[in-house]
């Protein structure tokens, strides 16, 4: 049972018990390879090339109601003319970050690949970021007018795009469709979106659909998606498994949040985000850089790079989250009642510098108390056994200090092990007394008196 070879190491990250249902050998491992080197060099091949009329189009001057994405409008020319920036900077700068996004996919890709190069869901989520970095940047009915050959290349890349990453969701991170019934669902809305490409104009392409349908179709898979991920999680999941979920979701609520936060910012400064303002490259690089996070995200997870670090992660993303929106809210808060409460006093408009002041000191003395007690709040809704533990380690070490009677010792630790590790048997080994005392009594014995 106890095997005094196993390193600290292997104990604090086993690996896991489903990887060996992931291994792929001989000619499947080949195949597997040459398929994903050929997607992937065709994808990136496609969107290298449509760089050159993307950066041309950026160039060119909108003047319809609606405009593509991205494309100036003389709203925004004026803008950009009065901020001193030119049409061509804007189309350098999108085109730029374009490029620096799909690089950085490509290369969590790349990684993902490297390291799992047997493990086929390391392979398919390597090429799923590959082909959302790719093709959602790529105008293939834009490259296929003026190169015909590559219409049905393009339309296999756009079906890729709209199945692989369903295809993700429903067997991350185990590679196993759970419950068993999704991989028909996983079947049937890959149907559709290969019939739909092809055949644009059939019930199968769900953009033809009325606005209710079309939604409740899209609710029905994303609903699916979770359910299925929720119950793989409670039922299925190893701890491992467990935490390479933590890591995927974190990213995700995090570029959730990045969302509702340019929703109000945009709300409070629609100057900043309207294409009629130079605002808008801030908005374009802050969304760049918001997509980054779930490939990351991915990669530590599929990596399993320190996965027991997410806990801690989430702990105190938790609690700063908290502590920065209620100092946000006190500061607002004091400044604004307080200089209301001047003004009528005084009569005199305008911000009073005494306010800020006193606002900002009163910030920095909240810091640390609210802290600590956003902090104990947190473990204990959310942590509780962890919290528990601390709370019970923190008093036997009370205890601990001022206990003499070695029987009251050995009750308290074998209380706080079973309180705080719950273990099936307690066994509690002490070392006999005649040895210590042998051993002391040799240690005492004067040098010169040995011989």
């Amino acid at each position: 049972m106890n095997n005094p070879h196993i390193t600290e190491g292997n104990m604090v990250n086993p690996p896991p018990q489903n990887d060996s249902g992931l291994e792929l050998r001989g000619y499947q491992l080949v195949l597997a390879r040459t398929i994903w080197a050929i997607i992937a060099v065709v994808a990136l091949a496609f969107c290298i090339a449509s760089i050159p009329p993307g950066y041309t189009e950026k160039l060119a001057v909108c003047t319809q109601s609606s405009c593509p994405n991205q494309q100036a409008t003389p709203d925004l020319v004026r803008a950009l003319h009065a901020a001193g920036i030119s049409l061509q900077f804007y189309a350098i700068y999108l085109t730029t970050l374009l490029i620096l996004a799909v690089s950085i996919f490509v290369g969590i890709a790349a990684i993902i690949a490297w390291r799992m190069s047997r493990n086929w869901m390391g392979l398919l989520v390597s090429l799923t970021l590959i082909i959302i970095a790719t093709a959602t940047f790529t105008d293939y009915q834009q490259l296929a007018s003026v190169y015909p050959i590559i219409q049905v290349s393009g339309d296999l890349l756009q079906i890729l795009l709209n199945t692989l990453p369903l295809l993700v969701a429903y067997l991350f991170p185990n590679g196993r469709f759970v419950p068993r019934w999704t991989r028909w669902f996983a079947l049937l809305v890959t149907l559709f979106n290969v019939i739909g490409t092809f055949f644009p104009a059939s019930p199968f392409n769900i953009g033809t659909w009325p606005g209710l349908p079309q939604i409740a179709a899209q609710l029905l898979v994303f609903g699916t998606i979770l359910f299925a991920q929720i119950y793989r999680y409670l039922r299925v999941s190893s701890p491992s498994e467990r935490q390479q979920t933590k890591w995927v979701v974190l990213g995700i609520v995090a570029l959730i949040i990045y969302f509702i936060w340019l929703t109000i910012f945009s709300t409070l400064y629609p100057q900043m985000t309207q294409a009629s303002s130079p605002g808008i490259l801030f908005a374009e690089a802050s969304y760049f850089l918001a997509i980054i996070i779930v490939p990351l995200s991915l990669a530590f997870s599929i990596l399993r790079y320190r996965l027991w670090d997410i806990d801690l992660f989430i702990n105190r993303t938790l609690v700063y989250g908290a502590l920065t929106a209620i100092l946000a809210l006190i500061y607002f808060g004091c400044v604004i009642l307080l200089q209301n409460l001047v003004n009528r006093v005084t009569g005199q408009a305008g911000q009073s510098p005494v306010i800020i002041v006193g606002s900002t000191l009163l910030i920095a003395a909240l810091f640390h108390p609210l802290r600590r007690r956003i902090q104990r709040i947190i473990d204990r809704r959310f942590y509780r056994h962890k919290y528990d533990a601390a709370r019970t380690l923190a008093a036997f070490s009370a205890t601990l200090r001022s206990e003499v009677d070695l029987n009251q010792l050995r009750e308290h630790v074998e209380a706080v092990v079973q309180e705080t590790m719950q273990p099936a048997h307690v066994s509690l080994w002490l070392r006999p007394p005649e040895q210590t005392t042998k051993w002391h009594a040799a240690s005492s014995i004067n040098p010169e008196e040995k011989y």
